[in-house]
């Protein structure tokens, strides 16, 4: 187990009061030949360049931990904290140089001193005649931004100081603090509601206009062609990103005039790096902490922009396909499009173009369910399967009627057998609308729909175009 270096302890002695920086990033320096220079016009010079960086981080990257910070019990007292770099609401570096541990038994006070809390679970030894007392406790173990001022140098004395200290520090050393909040750790900022409901990773709620706005966004980028789906996804991507960004506003109160530069306040920019949740167990007039659990995945992590490039590449062959102009995809499958005929024997599945024959035989699959008590899925009985090019479409001829009005198909696209298209030969790319990845594979094609009406007996019309399609077949 890794030794911890140093104890995180507040500091007490006088070099360690806390000092301020400067962050004006709206506000720069000028200055002229012959201008006396004072305290707040270094400030300014200094908070300029240091309040950029900090609008730059806090909007741009947002709070989250760059590296590190792993949390552990070191034993049944302390709690150990790994170096580690972030980044607070306000774009403020945290950054922990070595390991430090914590006395749990120091953080937990607060929430311990007074005894159990009403809402929580109490337990007492009823057998025994020693008293016991237990309750669990649920905290978000937080790291602050913090200062520290050193290095004091002799200076002018000021008329006014009434001390005529001759003596101020002059360094300014960045720090961090970690304290408890309780109840679990906070979700991260959402914003850009619009973009995440387009992408799918949030919810409609009830009266969300915005929200109704990108599922009206997603509609068009669905009924685009699949060659221009990725250049609609992108049209629609910028539209809503800038109604969005127009709707974006700091965290500050309603009615406040002067906007703060930053996403939040100061007392709310701490980052989350683990919640934690332990037992308080009081005996005899002794207290103890057990059963210490740690959860560090409540933390926002933050990936730099090397990292985010090549994951977006990620999906980039499904939206590009292959790159030196032949055809992507294979033929599809028609969904809407597929019926029972006849006797309901015979299942029809267009597709959008010509088949290889020869790949057809044994690439269908077909299931009905039952959804009453006791029923379930029935594999059904296929005689023959085929393609006839005169229709566009598979035909599967099935040893008797589905047993349930429920019917699921699959047709294979993938695997070492797929259902490969005539002109070129690639495989199928499953059902229309289905985005096809490349010419090497292709997509399964799944489709289920509902036979309500009672299948029809057989006709000398149904008879007459079997025969037709076996001979169009052998020809």
């Amino acid at each position: 187990m890794t030794r911890c270096d140093e104890k995180a302890t507040p500091c007490t002695c006088e070099g360690c009061q806390s000092g301020d920086l400067a962050s004006n990033p709206f506000v720069a320096l000028r200055v002229a030949y012959g201008m006396l220079l004072g305290e707040e016009d270094f400030q300014v010079l200094l908070g300029y360049p240091r309040g950029k960086q900090m609008v730059h981080s806090s909007w741009l990257h947002g709070s989250g931990v760059v590296w590190g910070y792993g949390v552990r019990c070191a034993d049944d007292k302390n709690l150990a904290i790994d170096p580690g770099l972030a980044l607070d609401g306000i774009g403020r570096e945290l950054v922990n140089r070595t390991c430090c541990c914590l006395d749990l038994y120091q953080l937990a006070e607060q929430y311990v001193a007074s005894g159990p809390p009403a809402a929580t679970d109490q337990s007492s030894g009823g057998g025994s005649t020693d008293s016991c007392t237990s309750w669990s406790v649920h905290v978000c173990l937080v790291a602050s931004f913090a200062t520290c001022l050193t290095s004091a140098v002799p200076t002018l004395s000021d008329p006014c100081d009434v001390t005529r200290s001759h003596d101020d520090y002059s360094r300014v050393v960045e720090q961090v603090g970690f304290t408890l909040v309780e109840g679990c750790c906070p979700r991260p900022r959402q914003d850009y509601h619009r973009v995440r409901v387009l992408l799918g990773l949030e919810e409609v709620g009830t009266d969300d206009e915005a929200g109704e706005e990108a599922l009206a966004a997603r509609a068009e980028v669905l009924e685009a062609p699949t060659s221009e789906r990725a250049g609609e996804l992108l049209r629609q991507f910028r539209r809503l990103a800038a109604w969005d960004t127009t709707d974006l506003r700091p965290d500050t109160h309603e009615g406040d005039c002067d906007i703060a530069p930053f996403p939040v306040d100061d007392e709310d920019a701490g980052v989350p790096i683990a919640c934690l949740s332990f037992r308080v167990v009081e005996r005899d007039g002794c207290r103890l902490i057990e059963d210490v659990c740690v959860d560090e995945t409540v933390r926002t992590s933050l990936l730099p922009t090397r990292t985010v490039q090549e994951l977006a590449c990620g999906l980039a062959p499904a939206l590009i396909g292959d790159t030196d102009g032949a055809v992507v995809g294979g033929p599809q499958v028609i969904g809407p499009e597929v019926v029972l005929e006849g006797s309901g024997r015979r299942l029809v599945i267009p597709v959008t173009a010509p088949l290889t024959s020869s790949s057809v035989h044994g690439a269908v699959s077909i299931t009905s369910l039952s959804t009453k008590r006791g029923g379930g899925w029935v594999v059904e009985d296929i005689y023959d399967t085929k393609f006839l090019a005169s229709r566009s479409a598979i035909v599967v001829t099935l040893a008797d009627r589905p047993v349930n009005p429920l019917i699921r198909i699959v047709i294979r696209g993938t695997g070492p057998r797929p259902v490969m298209g005539k002109d070129p030969v690639v495989p199928l790319a499953g059902v229309v609308g289905d985005h096809p990845f490349s010419r090497y594979d292709g997509l399964d094609a799944v489709w289920t729909f509902t036979h309500e009406s009672p299948p029809e007996p057989p006709t000398d019309a149904d008879e007459s175009e079997d025969e037709d399609e076996h001979e169009e077949e052998g020809a």
